[in-house]
């Protein structure tokens, strides 16, 4: 179901919860309160001037009074190379509009608030990864229930933040299994402080092994409580080792094959923590593949009940989004035009009725809409009912990428083509069809289906599926298209006088020919989506340019992201799965090539997987908290598929004669 926002009255300008039925916070001195509360029993200045990066989680984001008073001290605390990440949970957040309303009670904060505002997502279960300050600061909020939230976090926290209602007043969140759950996330040495003294968190934090403390309480509060934790060793067995990550230290250099999508937005997501990136790039310019059209739908086709595809679709466009907001800020080469998602048959119209009927999406992310509507919203004639995504929109993939690259720690050398790679004392050496040779302490590859070229790779079930857009020539007045419109193709807006529709879908052909098939094909599909317009442009025909490439999926539709698996040592060391899917392995830790990743099969998502992909794999080599639940994380890891193939070849009990 859709979150429920939180519910507030205005009470001499403090937001109350009616929930709840208590104040956010202190509405005289909440600076103060919080500074006393979290700041000072934390020892956080202190620990700042020691660490290069802080880890803070916090159990209920409220106003994000405590997440912003964090970031301003860290931005005078610490310097450009230290990082702070900021974990918090919400499952009742606050409107934008009262958030706002809520921030502007401190000025002294009003940069950073303006900064989160911006970037602050729509009430949709799940992760939100946001980054702030040119990336000294990242901030994941989950919106949800906490205990499952953080149940699905991968990370390490060094200092929590217990706040939230009162425990007689919210009683769901102050739970032992919650405690469990912080404990698990925490190490030696990592703290707790909390406004409140009850007994039941003073009991529950010491049974999952804190040390517990009372402390003077703010103003009138007599006490609260402060705590280190000292590792009561709760460890059960892992039922999936096979998913573990491999340990890595921060690298200071990274070297990435390929300069697409992929390749770009990984590079970026690195240099944005101070990593120096080479990248080895076959072409001599960027995105000349899958990733070179001249416009692409930026939207995420959501499925009726949650999957761990749709929460990797719907994190990944939120934060491309924010990505595009920072990158473009005048979006000369992205629109959030809006786009709209026709229901061409009764079968998609049923699904779409069920979609909106589930309520797992707020209205202000999607909306059905009549044709009559949809018309009025697109500026030209639509004959079908239809989803609209008003934060939706279009994005030029090349001049996202060239943008992207151009930042000062990233270096790309065209025209090497990377033919071989091998293990060369504690590198990797990458050989050119040239002969020509460099090396990498970490490599990355993010050469789409090229990746199946490398033997570390070639089990990886790639496939390439060939795709043609048609490009009208200039056109006059071209701009009676106000939105997106997709149906069993897509057509955007147009760029310097010219539309870009398409595409096909051909799972058989290697050509990349301009077919005049396909333009047809095309044509027609436009036809039956916008009338009018399509009969404005089939004149063009002898006149349409284009442009193929080949999309790199998957079978199961998902990326591939993550450390490169040993897949002889894999199959010989979990080879038990093929008898039994549940069996429990002990002393079996995953083994990976060392320093080995990748990140491709995007198919035709890559504007909405590519850069939470980044991010997430930037985080895993960073040792940081990742930006998405550890269920799709896994359903990312390449080795899904050895372990689904172990499991694929299960010896089948004979039937009885």
């Amino acid at each position: 179901m859709t979150l429920k926002p939180a519910s507030i009255t205005w009470q001499k300008d403090t937001p109350y919860s009616t929930d709840f039925e208590d104040f956010y916070f202190n509405s005289v001195q909440s600076i103060e309160d919080s500074l006393y509360v979290y700041f000072d029993a934390n020892q956080l200045a202190e620990r700042i001037s020691g660490s290069s990066t802080l880890t803070v989680a916090e159990t209920g984001f409220g106003t994000g009074l405590n997440f912003l008073l964090t970031a301003q001290l860290w931005l005078e605390k610490s310097t450009s190379n230290q990082k702070l990440h900021f974990i918090s949970v919400e499952n009742h957040p606050l409107l934008h509009e009262d958030l706002q309303r809520t921030l502007s009670k401190w000025p002294t904060l009003a940069s950073l608030s303006e900064e989160l505002l911006e970037q602050y997502p729509q009430p949709c279960s799940g992760f939100h990864r946001i980054n702030l300050a040119n990336g000294r600061i990242t901030l994941t909020l989950m919106f949800g229930e906490a205990q499952a939230c953080y149940q699905s976090l991968h990370a390490s926290i060094d200092t929590w933040y217990l706040d939230g209602f009162s425990p007689s007043r919210n009683p769901d969140m102050w739970t032992d299994e919650l405690f469990g759950t912080i404990a698990r996330l925490s190490h030696q040495g990592s703290t707790f402080s909390t406004f409140t003294s009850a007994g039941v968190v003073r009991r529950g934090l010491q049974n999952v092994g804190f040390t517990v403390a009372k402390r003077k309480g703010f103003g009138l509060k007599r006490e609260m409580l402060t705590g280190t934790f000292t590792g009561i060793d709760e460890t059960t067995p892992n039922k999936t080792p096979w998913f573990d990550l491999p340990s890595t230290a921060k690298p200071s250099e990274v070297t990435i094959i390929g300069a697409g999508l992929a390749g770009a937005t990984t590079a970026h997501a690195f240099a944005n923590r101070g990593i120096k990136v080479n990248i080895l790039e076959s072409a001599s310019t960027a995105a000349t593949g899958g990733s070179g059209n001249r416009q692409g739908a930026l939207y995420a086709k959501l499925p009726i009940n949650p999957t761990k595809q749709g929460e990797l679709h719907l994190s990944g466009f939120l934060f491309s989004l924010n990505l595009l907001k920072k990158a473009d800020t005048n979006q000369s080469f992205w629109s959030q035009c809006g786009v709209i998602q026709l229901a061409t048959s009764e079968k998609e119209l049923s699904r779409q009725a069920e979609l909106i009927a589930g309520n797992h999406y707020p209205s202000s992310l999607l909306q059905f809409k009549s044709a009559k509507e949809l018309t009025n919203i697109a500026g030209s004639d639509i004959q079908y009912n239809g989803l609209y995504f008003p934060d939706a929109g279009w994005v030029s993939p090349i001049e996202l990428c060239k943008t992207l690259l151009s930042h000062p720690n990233i270096h790309v050398e065209y025209n090497f083509n990377a033919q071989t790679i091998k293990r060369h004392s504690h590198n990797w050496k990458i050989i050119s069809d040239k002969n020509e040779s460099r090396e990498a302490s970490y490599l990355i590859i993010c050469s789409a289906e090229k990746a199946n070229q490398y033997p570390q790779c070639e089990a990886l079930p790639l496939k390439k599926i060939r795709g043609q857009v048609s490009i009208t020539p200039t056109i006059p007045e071209p701009n009676s298209l106000k939105s997106v419109v997709c149906g069993e193709g897509y057509i955007s807006p147009a760029q310097n006088q010219q539309y870009c529709f398409g595409a096909t879908f051909d799972l058989r052909s290697e050509e990349l020919n301009i077919s005049a098939e396909d333009h047809q094909h095309n044509l027609q599909k436009l036809g039956e989506a916008l009338p009018s317009l399509g009969k404005k442009i089939a004149p063009l025909f002898n006149e349409l340019d284009g442009r193929t490439a080949f999309r790199c999926s998957t079978p199961d539709y998902m990326p591939i992201v993550g450390p490169i698996a040993d897949e002889p040592y894999y199959k010989e060391t979990y080879a038990k799965l093929s008898q039994d899917k549940n069996w429990g392995f002990h002393n079996a830790p995953a083994r990976h090539h060392p320093n080995l990743f990748i990140n491709t099969g995007h198919g035709s998502k890559g504007l909405i997987t590519c850069p939470i992909s980044a991010e997430l794999l930037a985080a895993q080599l960073c040792a940081e908290p990742l930006p998405l639940p550890i269920s799709v994380v896994n359903a990312l890891n390449p080795c899904r598929f050895i372990v689904k193939e172990l499991i694929r070849n299960k010896t089948k009990t004979p039937k009885p004669a």
